[in-house]
């Protein structure tokens, strides 16, 4: 598989807070023709769960035609089963090659009940499946022979790590095969280290070509080029965090001509020191 640079696009949104397709669109393209492999679509870093199922549908939706063939993951994680299902019989539909999905969250389900809600949605789409594991936020960390019963399943095909245990990641990888994908921007080149074939990542969005090269390097165990280039991506990473990652993904493209438009409420906009600040750190690192 060659797909090793995902992109998490955000949802662009237009003064309303409806979805802007043609800005959508637009950054599809942008980070497809700036190298990206592929696109991972309704992801958090997308919103997905400040929007509608509707709007989810027909994001993507348009990130499938705007991909124009180029490998797409569509994530349709939700809390529940039974809207999880409806998305991903949906993104078959629609044409994307693969499905993804957080564990269901916010009650703490136990991992029986996760196992179950992901052999459920296996069972409603023939697509293959990735499953995500990112413990800071679904409050559920898994153990090394959990993973590899999920991963046991011969429909899932790929797993998001989102988390900086590389003991875990490199067990995973090298006792199951699947493939495994970064979801840590900040410590990328330490994941590809321990046995990560690629990664995804909200930063993408705007510095794809820096990730890209951080790859470039590692396989050609040019490591102290690779540091110092993830140097640069954790300077603007740690800013970005700082000010509020989404909203200030959207400033960073909307200053590279893909209107993104603010993320919605309850998130906060960005003051004016805020943007000032970003746009320093940019420039020094040279990304404009």
């Amino acid at each position: 598989m060659n797909n090793k640079i995902l992109v998490p696009v955000v949802t662009p949104f237009k003064k309303d807070e409806s979805v802007d397709h043609e800005a959508l669109k637009k950054l599809v393209r942008f980070v497809l023709d700036s190298g990206a492999d592929g696109i991972y679509a309704g992801g958090s870093s997308a919103e997905c769960f400040l929007m509608s199922e509707e709007e989810r549908m027909a994001a993507l939706e348009t990130v499938v035609k705007a991909a124009d063939g180029a490998f797409v993951i569509a994530n349709i994680g939700t809390v529940g089963s039974i809207p999880a299902e409806t998305l991903a019989a949906h993104a078959e539909k629609a044409g994307a090659n693969a499905v993804s999905s957080v564990p269901p969250f916010y009650f703490r389900f136990s991992f029986d009940e996760i196992a179950a809600y992901y052999h459920d949605l296996a069972r409603k789409t023939k697509l293959p499946m990735m499953i995500y594991n990112i413990p800071d936020l679904t409050n559920n960390g898994f153990t090394v022979s959990q993973l590899e019963t999920l991963l046991a399943d011969d429909r899932v095909e790929y797993i998001k790590f989102t988390d900086t245990d590389y003991f875990v990641l490199e067990q995973i990888r090298s006792h199951t095969g699947k493939i495994v994908y970064s979801g840590k921007d900040e410590d990328f080149l330490s994941a590809l280290a321990a046995g990560a074939d690629g990664g995804i990542g909200s930063t993408f969005n705007f510095m794809v070509k820096n990730f890209i090269k951080i790859k470039e390097l590692f396989d050609g165990n040019r490591m102290k080029e690779a540091l110092k280039i993830q140097h640069g991506v954790n300077e603007l990473v740690r800013c970005v965090c700082e000010c509020g990652l989404i909203e200030s993904i959207k400033y960073v493209l909307s200053l590279m001509d893909i209107p993104c438009g603010h993320a919605r409420r309850p998130f906060r906009k960005l003051t004016a020191a805020d943007e000032a600040k970003i746009k320093i750190a940019l420039q020094k690192e040279g990304v404009l």
